[in-house]
């Protein structure tokens, strides 16, 4: 009978050591796929560095200094003409805002017209424009 105890034991104490082992493992494969993650991360982040510091080194360059200068036509040199070159959507963006502008002026400017007329109006000559829009005095 001691001799059955002692197997158990052994089952229990094998058992134990088997989980301490799967434990072990697991914490560990965790912590190694949080490095990876943090080692991508930070390899993302020096690219990103390493492209603003061109984009800072270009923008403080004197090359694109003259250029925007000269896109502003503030830095032209001596017979030196700038040309524009814009996409045809562009120009009419704003092109159109203009024109649409334009015409809500005239749209307020009618209704202003329009509201002083009524005004000027009689009860009946204000009752048949209401209903059939048409305006009794032309």
């Amino acid at each position: 009978m001691k001799k059955q105890y002692i197997f158990l034991i052994m089952i229990f104490i094998t058992l134990y050591i088997i989980w301490l082992i799967w434990n072990f493992k697991y914490k560990e494969y965790k912590i190694n796929s949080n490095i990876e993650y943090i080692r991508n991360l930070n390899k993302e982040i020096e690219i990103k560095i390493k492209n603003t510091n061109e984009m800072i080194e270009y923008k403080t360059s004197s090359a694109y200094k003259n250029k925007v200068l000269k896109e502003q036509q503030w830095f032209k040199n001596k017979a030196e003409n700038v040309v524009y070159l814009t996409s045809e959507d562009k120009y009419n963006k704003f092109t159109q805002e203009l024109s649409e502008y334009k015409d809500e002026i005239e749209k307020m400017t009618n209704e202003q017209d329009i509201d002083t007329e009524i005004k000027e109006m009689s009860i009946y000559e204000k009752w048949i424009y209401f209903l059939f829009k048409k305006d009794l005095n032309l």
